[in-house]
């Protein structure tokens, strides 16, 4: 018995100092142990982010208040990282008063905890979601962090084109031998001023030698960039000229982008019917002269300029002035004749069809035929001799009106001429007229 009882509280001692070993307090760092790293925090507050939220991509920068904390170990340092990137310390903004580094030490009193306020510009341009973390590390290495999700929004400008007579505001076709169309575009900023405007012809930029702005109140550009008056907002008339010769449909994009590159554009698609004939290929203006007076009385069709009236080069001329005409009276007859081999005939565009009008007639075709069905002048050239005219006997208008259209044909070129103004100028020989010239 007694060895029994000396044998029992040896087994209670041996068990007694196992329990106490196996009960010591947790040693950090030691196997079985509990480590406290660091810890970083987002403060919340007015102006500040700290939870994941939406900003606008033309103000992307932002503020954190950072709290730090110790744990087991002194604080060295905090990383500031963009989609797992170090931000740039230029990017960074210390508004609690330390010089900008990213890592950042956090020596002295910072070491075992800090707050610090910070504007943030990221290195994002582009819209969708940014990843930023802030991670702080202590001495032995352990590493807390936190992060914030911000989602960059963009806000487009407005691009419309308007509905109004005369302008293309969505798809069309044009039938036409040298087709143009006609838009009014309305520009609006909404996030961020107007930058530039584009006009695009099937994803490919127009020449701007197709472009017309506002009746050409200023020379096209494509990109056209805008005056800083019109980045707020601005209305254009713009003519699209294509450069088309067959059937064909292409698309055309008017874009418009902001300050940041943000676009917003709107298109149409236009379809060209081209009808059968052969275009012309001359068109402008041209001024010639009373034939009495001192400037040219010629007209040279093929290049639109005054030439002297019995110029080899003229195909029309002007008749002068009539002699007996009373004393404080006009005496400029505002009559024509044709020039050298040339054959004069009066037009009628009715004849091509119902509402048809100078500015319609579009192929040498058309021409040739307002020849051909036109009629022989039937003026009067009893008339005293005087400069610019010698004979009496001469095929020659009747007084001209504005809005007349002559036919011509000089050798194998048929040339149509409207008569646009007729200038008189008083006391002088000086008269002329406008005209516009096609063949």
């Amino acid at each position: 018995m007694r060895l029994f009882s000396r044998f029992a509280v040896l087994f209670s001692a041996a068990f007694i100092v196992m329990f106490s070993a196996g009960c010591d307090s947790d040693t950090p760092g030691t196997p079985g142990g509990v480590t406290l790293a660091p810890v970083v925090t987002l403060n919340s507050g007015t102006g500040l982010v700290s939870f994941n939220q939406e900003l606008s991509l033309s103000t992307p920068s932002f503020i954190v208040n950072v709290s730090g904390q110790d744990g087991d170990a002194s604080l060295r340092d905090l990383a500031i990282l963009e989609n797992g990137t170090l931000v740039p310390a230029s990017q960074l903004d210390f508004r609690t008063g330390e010089t900008a580094n990213n890592p950042i030490l956090t020596s002295g009193a910072d070491a075992e905890g800090f707050t610090y306020e910070i504007e943030i510009t990221p290195s994002n341009t582009t819209a969708g979601p940014v990843t930023f973390t802030f991670q702080l590390t202590d001495v032995d290495g352990e590493v807390g962090s936190t992060q914030v999700t911000i989602t960059y929004t963009v806000t487009a400008p407005v691009v419309d084109l308007l509905i109004e007579d005369g302008f293309v505001s969505g798809d069309v076709t044009i039938t036409d031998r040298n087709p143009s169309f006609d838009v009014k575009v309305l520009l609006d900023d909404t996030a961020d001023p107007l930058s530039t405007f584009s006009v695009l012809e099937d994803g490919v930029l127009m020449d701007a030698s197709a472009l017309t702005f506002n009746s050409g109140a200023f020379t096209a550009m494509n990109p056209l960039t805008l005056i800083e008056a019109e980045t707020a907002g601005v209305t254009y008339d713009v003519n699209v000229r294509p450069d088309v010769t067959e059937n064909s449909t292409r698309t055309y994009t008017f874009r418009v982008a902001d300050a940041n590159g943000i676009t917003a554009e709107q298109t149409v698609t236009v379809t060209y019917e081209i009808p059968a004939g052969t275009a012309i290929t001359f068109e402008m203006g041209g001024v010639f002269f009373n034939a009495s007076g001192g400037m040219n009385g010629g007209l040279d069709l093929d290049t639109g300029t005054s030439v002297p009236f019995n110029s080899p080069d003229a195909e029309i001329e002007d008749e002068g002035v009539n002699l007996n005409a009373a004393v404080g009276t006009e005496n400029w007859r505002t009559q024509i004749s044709a020039s050298n081999d040339a054959i004069l005939r009066v037009a009628n565009l009715a004849g091509l069809g119902d509402g048809i009008t100078f500015d319609d007639i579009d192929t040498k075709e058309d021409i040739t035929s307002l020849y051909d069905n036109g009629t022989t002048p039937d003026g009067s050239d009893n008339f005293p001799d005087a400069d610019g005219d010698v004979s009496s006997t001469e095929i020659v208008t009747q007084v001209l009106q504005e809005g007349d259209v002559l036919a011509i044909r000089r050798a194998d070129r048929f040339y149509l001429v409207r008569i646009d103004a007729i200038n008189f100028e008083a006391g002088s020989n000086n008269d002329s007229y406008t005209v516009s010239i096609k063949y």
